[in-house]
């Protein structure tokens, strides 16, 4: 039962991928701004949550999903 509610499509498996990636982008952003001085610990936080919750997303999508790569024939 938990395989069937935790399968995705090759769609919903291709969004949820490019999700990660997104906040993966927006926490290596938010990381990069990390160097400002009145911003450091706040960014720090939040690009650390970015990057863990887009990696997450990343996996989830293409270990229970199917390959969104794929060209289906």
């Amino acid at each position: 039962m938990l395989t069937t509610l935790a399968s995705l499509t090759a769609h919903a498996s291709r969004q949820v991928t490019e999700l990660g990636a997104l906040l993966g982008l927006l926490g290596g952003l938010a990381l990069v701004a990390g160097v400002l001085p009145f911003m450091r610990k706040f960014s720090l936080i939040v690009a650390g949550l970015l990057l863990a919750v887009g990696f997450l997303l990343m996996i989830y999508a293409l270990h229970f999903g199917l390959n969104p790569y794929k060209v289906m024939k």
